[in-house]
């Protein structure tokens, strides 16, 4: 009889085993499908606000014939304003503690993709 036990034991405990790895398996499976169908949908927005704007930007593409004359934008001249400088010479030295001697030489304007990596990597510090 103890033989018999023994077998038994170890046959319901790996019906049991089994019964719980497949249902993990099978839960898995549902969770990774749900999330594949969530992706696709949110593609599948992406794609139609892409086709949107293109059909915009074909449909501003399109010659506008204009009556008014509108006047010319003035270009912006950049000059170097010491006054500018120094208030942004003053706010640099208040930033760096370093004591250094801190000169700007010189004052231009950059896109905003520069300033996103500057910041990125003051940021990390």
């Amino acid at each position: 009889m103890n033989i018999l036990n023994a077998l038994s034991y170890g046959g319901i405990t790996a019906i049991v085993g089994i019964l719980i790895v497949f249902t993990g398996l099978t839960i898995l499976i549902c969770a990774v499908s749900i999330m594949a169908k969530i992706f696709q949908s949110i593609n599948a927005k992406k794609a139609e606000r892409e086709r949107i704007a293109q059909e915009a930007a074909q449909k501003a593409a399109e010659p506008v014939v204009e009556t008014v004359s509108a006047p010319e934008p003035a270009e912006e001249t950049v000059e170097d304003d010491p006054a500018l400088i120094a208030v942004i010479a003053a706010a640099i030295a208040a930033f760096d503690d370093s004591g250094k001697q801190l000169v700007v030489r010189k004052v231009r304007r950059v896109s905003g993709w520069n300033a996103a990596a500057r910041r990125d990597q003051i940021g990390r510090f």
